[in-house]
């Protein structure tokens, strides 16, 4: 909530859709809490999370204000020096088109704070029956951050006029600032919303003098705002507007549309090792000796236990080997009927210490 169409710190020409965002944001009822309601005066402010800056909404409407009058307080700057006097300097950048503008505005600020400033572009409509006008803080090459003052920034602060029902005028006014500096941001809401009735009370006054005041002017009929034509030929680019120090937005990922190489994980092969490969077993030459127990049927005069392997190792005294062979694999040249007649063999390890002489 309170924020138009554009990006922050965006240059571009205001569509209708800005302006929608404008009137809906004024319409909206959710979302608020309003907060001061006096002589006509309604300040709403924005349900935000605790320690947000939040947006500030006024409505007000007044009996002895014309809408055109009203409207041309708030675009000219000549007056504007007269009334607002908070304003300590106000400069014009050059216009995009006839209905968008970017100039530079600084204000006082009570001590101890820093004065603040902005550079600004406007963007204005006028319809008839209501007329609108947005500002937001840009960026322009001409306006870097000056000495004694701290660069504000404007989200969004719009206004709309419009004919009151019976006499006078209404209306719309929705902000949202961040004075940057070292101000928390709950005093920034708090004084937000208690100067926003002051600021409307003030256009009234202005106002009503202004008629008066723009009759004894050298130019009485000179409001580019109105009058296309009687805009300034001095244009500004766009590209004066694009901070070169500013992060570059987000791009959305592209899908890949490539072919790509289905991969087939190919099956892991089974590590085999060799001989010399099998880890230190001992520092000494190592026998690997299977017995099986042997049926009396059998011929008695046949050794019980057999040699199947033997493994030996010469690079050192800590390189030695251990073999292990089943009797299944060794079984496999004896005749089918002896291996069906055969027990299942019972299988022990000895170990012979040959440099002990001794078994382990």
């Amino acid at each position: 909530m309170g924020g138009a169409g554009w990006a922050r710190g965006e240059a571009r020409v205001a569509d209708d859709s800005d302006f929608e965002t404008l009137k809906q944001l004024l319409a909206s009822e959710d979302g608020w809490n309003l907060e001061y309601e006096r002589d006509g005066v309604k300040v709403w402010a924005e349900n935000a999370a605790h320690g947000a800056l939040r947006t500030v909404k006024v409505v007000a409407e007044f009996e002895d204000v014309e809408p055109d009058a009203l409207y041309d307080v708030l675009h000219d700057p000549e007056y504007r020096s007269v009334w607002d006097t908070h304003m300590l300097g106000a400069e014009d950048a050059g216009h995009i088109n006839v209905n968008n503008d970017v100039g530079y505005y600084a204000m006082s600020c009570p001590a101890p704070l820093k004065n603040r400033d902005f550079v600004l572009q406007r963007s204005w409509l006028d319809t008839g029956d209501e007329k609108m006008i947005l500002n937001h803080s840009v960026y322009h090459k001409d306006y870097p951050p000056r000495k004694g003052f701290v660069r504000a920034v404007s989200f969004l602060t719009g206004f709309v006029v419009r004919v009151r029902q019976g006499k006078g005028s209404w209306l719309g006014y929705v902000s949202r600032s961040d004075p940057r500096g070292a101000l928390p941001a709950w005093l920034v809401n708090r004084v937000t919303a208690q100067l926003a009735p002051r600021l409307v009370h003030q256009l009234q006054a202005a106002a009503r003098r202004y008629p008066g005041w723009k009759a004894l002017t050298d130019s009485p009929y000179y409001k580019p705002w109105r009058h296309p034509e009687q805009v300034p030929s001095k244009r500004i680019s766009l590209e004066d507007c694009i901070d070169p120090d500013a992060p570059p937005p987000p791009q959305e990922p592209k899908p890949n549309t490539s072919k790509v190489k289905l991969e087939v994980p190919q099956p892991k092969e089974i590590e085999s090792h060799s001989i010399e490969d099998l880890g230190d077993i001992s520092s000494e030459f190592s026998v690997e000796v299977e017995e099986e127990t042997l049926d009396h049927a059998q011929d008695p005069t046949k050794k019980k236990g057999k040699f199947y392997r033997l493994v030996k190792s010469m690079k050192n005294r800590r390189k030695s080997v251990q073999v292990a062979k089943s009797a299944d694999n060794l079984d496999d040249a004896k005749p089918p009927e002896e291996k069906q007649e055969k027990k299942k063999p019972f299988k022990f390890h000895r170990r012979f210490s040959l440099s002990r002489g001794r078994e382990d």
